[in-house]
C-alpha cells in the first residue's frame, strides 16, 4: 500500500514546522521534528519505505524506530492527514 497526502488539506510549511488541517473545518496539526519528516516522507511511499526513509535521515537503526513511525502514520491516517492506497 501507497500512502499520500489526501486532497482537501491545507498545508504550509514554515521553516521546519508544517500547519495542515483538513478544510475546511480543521482542526490544524502543527508538525515539528520528527513528526513533520515523517508526514512529508511519507507521501507516495509505502510504510516501510518510510521507515527506511527515516532510518536514514536520523542515523537510527529501522528496526528500533519501526513501531513508532508506524503508529504515528496510523495517527495521521486517521486524521485524515495522510491516506493510503
Amino acid at each position: 500500500m501507497t500512502l499520500r497526502i489526501p486532497s482537501g488539506l491545507g498545508v504550509d510549511v514554515v521553516g521546519d514546522t508544517v500547519y495542515v488541517a483538513p478544510l475546511p473545518d480543521g482542526p490544524i496539526a502543527v508538525l515539528e521534528g520528527i513528526a513533520a519528516l515523517i508526514w512529508s516522507e511519507a507521501d507516495g511511499r509505502g510504510r516501510d519505505e518510510v521507515v527506511a526513509a527515516l532510518a536514514e535521515a536520523t542515523g537510527e537503526q529501522a528496526e528500533a524506530i519501526g513501531q513508532t513511525v508506524q503508529d504515528f502514520v496510523d495517527d495521521l491516517v486517521a486524521r485524515g492527514l495522510l491516506a493510503e492506497d
